[in-house]
């Protein structure tokens, strides 16, 4: 059991790190089950990104309600065939955490996994190559309701640090991130 549960945390992990790029957030929002989310700072890390994220008016917004969406666009700048990531996620006190991906292939690592399926089709990230040029818009048209695991969010408190390469056969994307998950104070 403690080894499904540690490869299912890996998996997600994988697939959790660069939804986070894509879904950055810059202002303070009161979250699901009392926790609030605030980016501290982000930037592309390489001239001439091929995943650009904006210079500002980009957020994600998690409601009271659980609803999870982004405001603002990401922009693909090159239509590519190829996306071969490494990743670095560092949470004190908890060991650095960091691998390798290839983004092309999250449709089939994603197969068993139908809710981040769900989510990733909602919020309009690619699963597959190729992956065309386009602008990618969030709203809270585009919503998911994340409530069946709001008693999980306070696992996420504190303050992460997320670093993200990627390889395409047209250039490189790069993001650095430095976001905090804390639960509000009563009274």
């Amino acid at each position: 059991m403690p080894e499904k549960l540690f490869s299912t945390v890996t998996i997600i992990m994988k697939l959790l790190l660069p939804i986070i790029v894509f879904f950055t957030y810059i202002n303070y929002s009161q979250a699901c089950n009392g926790y609030s989310i605030k980016i501290l700072k982000y930037k592309n890390c390489v001239d001439d990104s091929i995943i650009k994220l904006p210079d500002k008016d980009f957020n994600i917004v998690l409601d009271k309600d659980c609803n999870f969406y982004t405001t603002g666009c990401v922009e693909i700048t090159k239509s590519f065939k190829t996306a071969k990531a490494k990743y670095l996620a560092k949470k004190p006190p908890m060991p650095e955490f960091e691998g390798e991906v290839d983004l092309c292939q999250l449709s089939g690592m994603l197969k068993e996994k139908p809710a981040i399926t769900e989510a990733m089709a909602v919020l309009s990230i690619p699963t597959k190559c190729p992956v065309e040029k386009i602008k990618v818009c969030g709203g809270p048209e585009h919503k998911y309701n994340i409530s069946k695991y709001k008693n999980f969010i306070g696992m996420a408190a504190g303050t992460s640090d997320v670093k993200l390469e990627i390889e395409h056969d047209v250039g490189k994307s790069c993001v650095e991130i430095q976001a905090s998950f804390t639960k509000a104070r009563r009274g």
